[in-house]
């Protein structure tokens, strides 16, 4: 999904902190996040300005969801994170699947709806995210095309060669969409759909934020991906809409856990009650707008817990197996 860049080393409030391992257990605080910079920034003011305490124990490792998870894995042995934050829940669930995460009912967890939440505590969901058409008016116009409003018009033979999506091997994006397909249609019948939407496709990025730039920027009419990323890009002029399907929204939400051994036990814990809090929750409405799992905390616009949300089983969904062989097949019949 988005994430596409390197791990980068995000300081909190102090400079020149010391090697993880370093201090003294309980002096230190170290999250890994998968959400982007220019986010983190927003969210970390409030956190200092909330547990000013804390954040002057704490720094972040920022970089995309799958190195992020490998180095949690790689580190297992000898966690040097203490927090997970912000990383989606299939990531999660495989997470917990593999013995990397420890259980922790965060306060005010209770908020947040089962359907949001692992059932065994592994993680609490936080932020959601849809996916929908991002189409580029001035192009539409110019094909004198009408706007698809649902997956079933996405077939249709007058968009062959005009849409743009990405690979779900290397994209989070691409991987929900497939699995919401999967649940949607059943899977004999979303080969079928593949099959029909295949042949309308003129590019399979390898990025899950690709097709949704170029739609922007006017290299295709239609692109397949994460809403709130096309938002960001109508806000700021692009011509461009943002248009959810009606037969059935895929979607997925990031979540925070607690990391199986971490040398920070307590100070993860205090971070974890926080990143739930309506407050932490309130910087994640500036960037994602109704995009929260707490449904008690102000924000405009519909919320998307209203939408015609495909019912996915996300434990499911993130089984490793379960991925691998949907994946498998996608990369058997369409790899180009």
């Amino acid at each position: 999904m988005r994430r596409t860049v390197g791990l980068l080393v995000g300081l909190a409030v102090l400079s020149g902190l010391p090697p993880v391992g370093g201090e003294a257990a309980e002096e230190r605080l170290v999250i890994y996040t998968a959400y982007e910079e220019n986010e983190l920034k927003d969210f970390w003011e409030q956190f200092k300005k909330d547990v000013p305490d804390l954040a002057a124990k704490a720094s972040y490792i920022r970089g995309s969801t799958g190195p992020t998870m490998a180095r949690i894995e790689a580190e297992r042995a000898n966690p040097q994170a203490d927090v997970i934050w912000g990383v989606f829940n299939d990531y999660l669930t495989g997470a917990a699947r593999k013995g990397l995460l420890e259980p922790y009912a965060a306060k005010d967890s209770d908020k947040i709806g089962a359907r949001f939440k692992h059932p065994d505590n592994m993680w609490q969901g936080v932020t959601l995210l849809t996916v929908a058409f991002a189409v580029n008016q001035k192009k539409m116009a110019e094909l004198k095309l009408p706007a698809p409003k649902s997956w079933a018009d996405l077939i249709d033979s007058r968009y062959r060669g005009h849409i743009v999506m990405s690979n779900p091997s290397t994209s989070g994006t691409a991987y929900l969409l497939l699995a919401s397909h999967a649940t949607r249609l059943g899977e004999d019948r979303m080969w079928q759909y593949y099959d029909a939407l295949d042949k309308n496709l003129s590019q399979v990025t390898k990025s899950g934020g690709a097709p949704g730039r170029m739609a922007a920027s006017g290299e295709t009419p239609i692109g397949i991906a994460l809403a709130y990323e096309v938002e960001v890009a109508r806000k700021q002029g692009a011509p461009i809409d943002v248009i959810h399907p009606s037969d059935g929204v895929a979607w997925t939400f990031e979540g925070n856990a607690l990391v199986k051994g971490a040398k920070n036990p307590q100070n993860a814990r205090r971070f974890l009650d926080w990143a739930i809090s309506r407050s932490a929750m309130g910087a994640y409405a500036t960037w994602r707008g109704p995009g929260l799992t707490r449904t008690d905390v102000p924000v405009s616009g519909p919320k998307i817990t209203e939408m015609n949300l495909i019912n996915l089983d996300f434990v499911k969904v993130g089984d490793p197996e379960y991925k691998d062989r949907l994946v498998k097949t996608w990369l058997g019949k369409y790899s180009r």
